[in-house]
């Protein structure tokens, strides 16, 4: 569900669709026959485990963005990313992604996220509507793949692994969590490296790679 002026995952999200890439097979047709390559789809990558269960009503409040993949969505974004999800009157959250911009300002962006299955590790965001009627589909863009117990940080990717979100409650993770952070995302597939830190106030400067410190 988080947050910026697009999809992003916090229940924010990013649910950009992929072509797998292409193989070539070489299929023989006899002794005289030449070698003919033929390009076939390499099998679709599974999806990324989910957490066994989220209590979204635990889940609700406001999210910092500790670390994400760079997203075009959040190219305005210079520092301060959060995402804020609330508890709507239809069963679904809404999402209110928020960031500081490079020009001095700030920019929203206000979703809403719809859970895919009981287990409520599984949503898809859309920003496509407004009030009470928003576009969802069946595709998950905003998958819980690592959460604390007491629900103090959170790791999400998508479907496709495509965006990946490190979040918490502090503007910072301590040493423990980042390294517990670090670790549900390569257990979700995600290279820990491939991850950048978002600048906040009072807390991180930097964008280095989430591997790094």
């Amino acid at each position: 569900m988080s947050s910026s002026p697009r999809p992003r995952p916090r229940l924010a999200v990013l649910a950009a669709a992929t072509a797998a890439p292409l193989a070539l097979a070489v299929v023989t047709a006899g002794p005289s026959s030449a070698a003919v390559p033929t390009p076939v789809r390499a099998a679709a990558k599974a999806a990324p485990d989910s957490v066994a269960s989220v209590d979204l009503a635990r889940y609700l409040g406001p999210w910092y963005q500790v670390a994400a993949k760079p997203a075009p969505y959040e190219i305005q974004c210079k520092k301060n990313s959060t995402a804020r999800y609330a508890p709507t009157t239809t069963g679904t959250v809404s999402v209110t992604n928020s960031c500081s911009t490079w020009l001095g300002g700030s920019s929203t962006v206000k979703g809403d996220a719809k859970a895919l299955d009981t287990t409520g590790a599984r949503l898809n965001v859309s920003f496509l509507g407004a009030g009470t009627s928003w576009l969802h589909t069946t595709q998950a863009n905003y998958i819980v793949v690592g959460l604390a117990d007491d629900y103090r940080w959170a790791t999400v990717t998508d479907s496709d692994r495509t965006s990946g979100f490190v979040l918490s409650r502090t503007p910072a993770l301590t040493p423990a969590d980042t390294t517990a952070a670090r670790a549900a995302l390569t257990r979700a597939g995600i290279d820990p490296c491939t991850v950048r830190y978002t600048p906040q106030d009072g807390a991180n400067t930097t964008t280095d790679p989430f591997c790094t410190h």
